[in-house]
């Protein structure tokens, strides 16, 4: 049952509020709501929220950041009403130019198939008209929110009822993780290593002796590649493997991936030994024990790939909240420098639909997408003379 609206559309509503009936009692769905860490996994407008402090009822605070196209925003909010079962409300506090207050509240109430639950907003401190100008031109959907509360609503009752999942890309993964966390980002970076070895696999044979330019193109990019995935396994075994630990019992799985990781760093050393030497005195011996390498090293990886997306990546889904998610992504936006993601942007983008590359990429913010635009001419022109024998 989608959510209905109330009352009439009209420009920039001071209050509003949308209700439908949700398979759960209230008591779960109180906790759900009363839990703000969780409110990224239904709103469309809201990436984290994080408590300041360690109250949980009336008068606590907590801190949510909201992103709306190239906007991005962050409201301190007070919890103004907390009864278990019947309704959880809390308001927009003012601080500083921002002196608008809303309070945003979810009522209760037990119905035929469920609890009918109400959302609604309240303006109790309005914007300037100017401000409200500003609002409705920068951000056309708060001139009416309850279509967004109504989606928010329609989420909600997905999660609960056992129907959500994010939306993951097909790229070629042994296994799709199907669940709430949106991995797009893990699955276009896997993307990216197999696309990558796959060419290597077929450059390293095929490209002349005599070729200079394209075996010193061919290192650089080895080096790049390494390194990549050198902060890619950091991330997994900093940030998110000992996420999912805290969670579940899941040690077995979990040191394979370490042991795996292990056995692909002396892989890693081999084959960057080899490109350096073809980049200084290439030879025909050494190019072949290279390509061995690059084969074997392929092999293993891929391996350890497949058994990541079919083993790993599940128990993210079953054990890692949204919030606990984003703040594995937050580390790994911590792990890449900037002299980093101006190759690994464009290098995770090759080959793959740009829609779906916007889509993994959703909340990398505007200047991450700045520097994709920025960085993609001098990638490619690069990618083409390393792997100009690789048809």
């Amino acid at each position: 049952m989608a959510a209905t609206t109330t009352e009439p559309p009209q420009a920039l509503r001071p209050e509003g509020s949308v209700s439908r009936v949700i398979a759960a009692d209230p008591a779960h769905l109180y906790e759900w709501v009363a839990d703000v860490t969780r409110t990224p996994e239904w709103s469309p407008e809201t990436r984290r929220c994080d408590w300041l402090g360690d109250g949980r009822g009336v008068g606590a605070r907590f801190q949510g950041l909201n992103v709306y196209g190239l906007w991005r925003w962050t409201r301190e909010c007070e919890v103004v009403a907390a009864d278990p079962g019947r309704e959880f409300a809390f308001r927009t506090v003012p601080a500083g130019r921002v002196t608008d207050s809303t309070i945003w509240s979810y009522r209760f109430e037990p119905a035929d198939g469920g609890t009918r639950v109400t959302h609604a907003y309240e303006m109790v401190r309005r914007m300037t008209r100017g401000q409200q100008r500003a609002a409705a031109l920068m951000l056309p959907r708060h001139r009416d929110r309850r279509p967004d509360m109504a989606r928010s609503l329609d989420r909600m009752a997905d999660l609960v009822e056992g129907r959500a999942n994010a939306r993951q890309p097909s790229l070629g993964q042994a296994c799709t993780a199907e669940g709430p966390i949106p991995l797009g980002t893990m699955y276009v970076m896997h993307h990216a290593f197999r696309r990558d070895l796959r060419d290597l696999s077929r450059a390293v044979p095929a490209t002349p002796l005599t070729d200079h330019e394209a075996w010193a193109a061919l290192a650089r990019r080895w080096t790049a590649f390494a390194t990549t995935l050198h902060h890619h396994h950091t991330i997994e075994d900093t940030a998110i493997w000992p996420r999912v630990r805290e969670r579940a019992d899941v040690a077995a799985t979990m040191a394979a991936m370490e042991a795996e990781h292990d056995l692909i760093d002396p892989l890693l050393d081999r084959c960057a030994e080899g490109f350096r030497g073809m980049a200084l005195i290439p030879d025909a011996r050494t190019r072949e024990t290279l390509a061995a390498d690059v084969t074997r090293f392929r092999d293993v990886l891929e391996d350890h790939l497949a058994h990541e997306e079919t083993e790993a990546l599940p128990l993210i889904q079953r054990h890692l909240s949204l919030a606990a998610w984003q703040d594995s992504e937050q580390a790994a936006k911590a792990e890449f420098k900037l002299a980093d993601l101006s190759f690994t942007l464009p290098w995770t983008a090759l080959e793959v639909p740009p829609d779906t590359f916007r889509e993994a990429l959703a909340d990398a913010g505007p200047m991450l997408r700045l520097l994709l635009a920025l960085t993609r001419r001098r990638f490619l022109r690069e990618h083409r003379v390393a792997f100009r024998w690789a048809s």
